[in-house]
């Protein structure tokens, strides 16, 4: 058996293959939380894609905390502000009402745009900016909402960096009372969601997720391709943040996504090779 630090230059080494043969610019960082971490470019500023629906979850449920929001509070979805691109919301009957719950649960597990923008428009822009910079997250920032083409085309974007998304999803393991930033109830709920992650095409594609657990949020954008995650296996887990642009195919992206999975995976269970 190799030992830690074998494995974690196998790691290093078999990420920069990948990297090395990706017609890409790459930013990653792979953390275990205990001080062991990875990373090349990890706070270069990329458009955050969907990635920034981590941040909008998170200021979200420091307004449930705070008692001015309730998970089960109902509201409707104005036609008018139906957007398309991922979700199911836009396909279902107008006159639907949703929980806050059901919102946060639609953007991160299927993604949905409407729902993005209706929490948005719940909670403020403002609230996101705060948390943002209450947190440290000075790379990442929300300026428009989701399928806002004018705003695109008027230079406004979503970004975040690697780093940042690898710190944001570590706030859901920090239990110490002094220290942490959400009440154990509403991590556990958070990573509830994010473990009912339905879009499973990157960084889980190649694992065996009946032995293996993932909390994830991918992203992407023409010639952008991101996910962040929680990798787990018998305890030990990995905070992992892959973001890809200056793509011209896609698909070159998300295979490389997939491979880096490939080999966390290999590196948590400790049959990393060099191959």
């Amino acid at each position: 058996m190799m030992g830690i630090e074998t494995n974690l230059q196998l790691l290093k080494e078999r990420v920069q293959a990948v990297i090395d043969s990706t017609a890409g610019h790459v930013s990653f960082v792979i953390d275990d939380g205990n001080g062991q971490r990875l990373g090349k470019d990890a706070d270069v500023t990329k458009k955050a894609a969907s990635l920034i629906k981590i941040p909008i979850m998170m200021a979200a449920f420091k307004q449930v905390e705070a008692g001015r929001l309730n998970l089960s509070d109902r509201y409707s979805i104005d036609t008018r502000k139906i957007v398309s691109g991922a979700g199911v919301i836009q396909f279902m009957e107008s006159d639907t009402c949703f929980t806050l719950g059901e919102l946060l649960t639609l953007m991160i597990i299927v993604s949905d745009n409407t729902a993005t923008n209706q929490v948005i428009d719940i909670i403020g822009w403002n609230v996101v900016d705060d948390f943002c910079r209450e947190q440290g997250l000075t790379n990442t920032k929300l300026e428009r909402k989701m399928m806002d083409f004018k705003a695109a085309e008027a230079g406004l974007e979503n970004r975040t960096s690697a780093h940042e998304m690898v710190e944001c999803l570590k706030l859901l393991y920090v239990e110490d009372a002094e220290r942490a930033v959400f009440s154990d109830k509403s991590r556990q709920k958070m990573l509830r969601i994010l473990g009912g992650q339905q879009l499973l095409d990157k960084l889980p594609f190649y694992m065996d997720l009946e032995s293996v657990g993932i909390a994830n949020k991918t992203g992407e954008l023409p010639g952008v391709e991101h996910d962040c995650g929680i990798v787990t296996y018998k305890g030990k887990k990995l905070f992992v943040a892959v973001l890809i642009d200056e793509l011209v195919d896609n698909s070159i992206g998300k295979r490389a996504i997939q491979e880096i999975g490939k080999v966390v995976e290999e590196y948590l269970k400790g049959t990393i090779s060099f191959c």
